[in-house]
C-alpha cells in the first residue's frame, strides 16, 4: 500500500531543494522550471503548494526557525544558569548539522532586499513577527537572570535590544564583506560574551 503523501512534508521539501538555487542565483533569476526540477516535481505541483517564489523563500525561513526552536528547547532543558541560555539562543549549530551554511547565509543576504523593502507583505510580516518574539524571548531570560542574581539590575528593553542587535548586525555585516561561516561564528561568540560579561553580577 502506498503511503499517503503529507503535503505540509511535500512543501517543505519542495523549499528545502530550492536553497541550492536562491543561493547562487537569487530570488529574480531562479526560475519555478528549475526549482522543479530540483525538487524532482511538475512545475504544476510548485505552483500547487507556492504561489509565487516568495512564498517559497519563507517557507525555508520557517523551516529554519523550527530547527532553532527545537535545538534551543533541548538546550535550556540542560542549562544551569541564564547565561548559558543566551549563549544556547544564539547558537546556530543546528544548522550546520543539516545544511552547508554558507549557503543559508548567502540566502538571507541575497533576499534581505525584499525582506527589508516590504515588497512582499507576507515575508515581511513573518520576519517581523519573530524578531518580535526573538525580543520576547530573550527579555524573560533577561528577567530570570536578574530575578536570579545572575545578573545585576538592568534595562530589560534596551539590554535585549543590544543582543539582538549585535548578533543581526554582525551576521550580516560579515556577509556582505564575504567572510564564512567560522569567520562569522568567531565574531559573534565573543560580542555575545562580552555583552553577558557587562551584565552579570
Amino acid at each position: 500500500m502506498l503511503r499517503k503523501v503529507d503535503k505540509n512534508e511535500k512543501k517543505r521539501a519542495i523549499a528545502l531543494a530550492a536553497i541550492p538555487l536562491l543561493a547562487k542565483y537569487g530570488l529574480a533569476k531562479t526560475s519555478v522550471e528549475a526549482i522543479s526540477k530540483e525538487a524532482n516535481v511538475a512545475k504544476g505541483t510548485v505552483y500547487l503548494y507556492f504561489k509565487t517564489k516568495e512564498e517559497i523563500v519563507l517557507e525555508i525561513w520557517k523551516y529554519v526557525n523550527d530547527l532553532l526552536c527545537e535545538s534551543r528547547s533541548r538546550s535550556f532543558e540542560n542549562s544551569s544558569t541564564c547565561s548559558e541560555k543566551i549563549i544556547h539562543y544564539f547558537n546556530f549549530s543546528i544548522l550546520e548539522e543539516k545544511h552547508p551554511m554558507d549557503m543559508l547565509l548567502k540566502l538571507l543576504s541575497m533576499n534581505m532586499s525584499t525582506i527589508l523593502s516590504f515588497s512582499h507583505e507576507n515575508l515581511a510580516k513573518y520576519f517581523k513577527q519573530e524578531r518580535l518574539k526573538e525580543k520576547y524571548e530573550i527579555e524573560k531570560i533577561l528577567r530570570e537572570g536578574v530575578r536570579k542574581g545572575e545578573f545585576r539590575e538592568i534595562d530589560i528593553d534596551i539590554t535585549s535590544n543590544l543582543f539582538a542587535n549585535s548578533f543581526h548586525g554582525s551576521v550580516l555585516n560579515n556577509i556582505a564583506i564575504g567572510k564564512n561561516i567560522v569567520e562569522i561564528r568567531d565574531i559573534v561568540r565573543p560580542q555575545i560574551t562580552f555583552l553577558l560579561d557587562s551584565i552579570k553580577s
